[in-house]
């Protein structure tokens, strides 16, 4: 009886010990975080949505040089240094060695950075970051650890976006043979600090601490991605602890920043957001109707109704201390009057706005939504029936590109070189990125200029002069650059962009 009372008291404090140390640190060694909508894609070469797709990615891929954290200063990555010809068409990578991809699919070699970037500019890849490589030739391997970039002419943006964004994220040649594209989309293979262990039936993505990284190892084993497409569902999931990092809306910003558990940071927005007209189709494919609608919509009452007035007006699609800025009119209705755009509707062959009905396509959130509501007030105030349809981010895309609608409203995620951020809306992205489905050829020569040159007065030249063509043509509004307002408790001490995108494998414990 008695050997029973210990062997009882001994399993009882083997339990108690268990219970005090496994699941507290299976907790404390994982983190939430929340991405704005179901991820798209996991592979760089097709990536769809940067605030969903590219947290992910980054996490999972090196390239061959990276933005300095906290930084966009270039340093190296993957490739410990290169040398570039006096011409700039040829750049030759010396590469780290003795980096593995994950899961067992070999060392990283200059093959991988052959495949990587000539699978984006083959002519059946259909990749959007095409442009992205706009004059590469090809890439020559020189020896297992060098790999020359060789152009047709100079990129100017070569390594301000192009190499450290996602076009330039280094994917294993083997895998994506072995799996093929789309499967690889979902089960992607890199170098980088986590390793992709699930996409789950709720879309959640799952990555686990690469032990094996060839720099400082993050300090959480475990990430979870979970999309939450509604802002107050990121705050509420935030308040619940059912997530650690999270975005606030401009709304409760001010509330939830001041609770002691929580600490939050306005951050600069690099993207712009803006109204796109369907321009190839009727009734948008007119010009005057273009015209009446950019004095009709108001970008003003936007910024107040759903950013609550705390974010600014863009009047163009950079930023205004970025190379080519030019200032775009406001376009008010005061300064012209009613009547100048009863007159332009008239012309249009819409007297009073009669029998004109137009399409709206939007994402299913609900500040999407709002955005959606006001615009269709404000057109209603001309006798203009605006239908909104909130899809989900597939359908979305789906008819963006198919170009079945008339007017939408979008965020495009920019970088700190033009070039990158307007290539969108060029000839050859009709179809897939460019949501005014307009095609100007002066555009895409300016453009392909701009592209070619490491002379900056000609390169803000360029962009100047092809806002303008997009501001003669009436395609759209621009409304704001907008603000990232990312939230997390004071558990963790998480490292940001400086345009506020999450850089999760920086993240610390606040507690150590």
């Amino acid at each position: 009886m008695l050997k029973n009372k210990y062997i009882f008291i001994f399993i009882t404090i083997a339990l108690l010990l268990s219970l005090l140390t496994a699941p507290t640190a299976a907790q404390n060694d994982s983190l939430n975080i929340a991405i704005p909508g179901r991820a798209q894609t996991l592979d760089p070469a097709y990536l769809q949505r940067v605030l969903s797709d590219w947290p992910v990615m980054n996490s999972i891929f090196n390239g061959l040089v990276k933005y300095k954290p906290g930084t966009f200063e270039v340093v190296p990555d993957l490739a410990k240094e290169w040398e570039i010809s006096e011409d700039n068409t040829e750049i030759i990578f010396q590469l780290k060695e003795g980096i593995e991809f994950h899961k067992g699919y070999g060392e990283f070699t200059a093959q991988d950075v052959k495949f990587s970037f000539e699978r984006i500019i083959a002519e059946d890849a259909n990749s959007p970051e095409a442009q992205s490589f706009i004059n590469l030739e090809r890439v020559e391997v020189v020896d297992q650890y060098t790999a020359k970039l060789i152009l047709s002419q100079p990129m100017g943006r070569l390594f301000t976006s192009t190499l450290p964004f996602n076009a330039g994220l280094i994917v294993s040649k083997k895998a994506v043979e072995e799996m093929g594209r789309d499967e690889f989309a979902s089960n992607p293979i890199g170098t980088g600090p986590y390793v992709f262990e699930e996409w789950d039936v709720n879309n959640n993505i799952t990555l686990q601490r690469n032990d094996s990284y060839f720099e400082a190892g993050a300090e959480y084993g475990e990430i979870v991605f979970m999309p939450m497409s509604d802002p107050t569902s990121q705050e509420l999931a935030l308040q619940s602890g059912e997530i650690d990092i999270g975005q606030l809306t401009l709304d409760n910003f001010d509330q939830i920043s001041q609770m002691e558990e929580f600490e939050a940071e306005i951050y600069p927005d690099l993207a712009i957001q803006y109204v796109a007209f369907n321009t190839s189709q009727e009734p948008l494919n007119n010009k005057k109707l273009r015209e009446a609608l950019r004095y009709i919509i108001n970008p003003e009452e936007i910024l107040i109704g759903a950013f609550a007035g705390k974010a600014e007006r863009a009047y163009s699609i950079l930023l205004e201390d970025m190379t080519g800025y030019w200032q775009a009119p406001a376009f008010k209705l005061e300064e012209v009057g009613e009547d100048y755009v009863w007159n332009l509707l008239a012309e249009a062959g819409y007297p009073k706005g009669e029998g004109l009905e137009l399409e709206y396509v939007t994402d299913a959130n609900e500040e999407r939504r709002l955005i959606g509501a006001l615009i269709q007030d404000q057109l209603s105030r001309f006798n203009i029936d605006l239908n909104v349809e909130a899809l989900e981010v597939g359908p979305k895309i789906d008819r963006w590109q198919e170009g079945s609608y008339d007017i939408t409203y979008a965020r495009f995620t920019n970088t700190v070189d033009p070039g990158y951020n307007f290539q969108w809306n060029l000839t050859e992205q009709i179809g897939k990125w460019n949501l005014f489905h307009w095609s100007n050829e002066e555009y895409d020569k300016l453009w392909q200029e701009a592209e070619t040159t490491l002379d900056s007065n000609l390169r803000a030249e360029n962009y100047k002069k092809m806002q303008q063509l997009m501001n003669d043509d009436s395609i759209g509004i621009w409304v704001t650059h907008g603000v990232k307002t990312p939230a997390w408790t004071t558990e963790v001490d998480p490292v940001f962009s400086p345009d506020g995108v999450i850089l999760p494998w920086l993240i610390t414990s606040s507690e150590k």
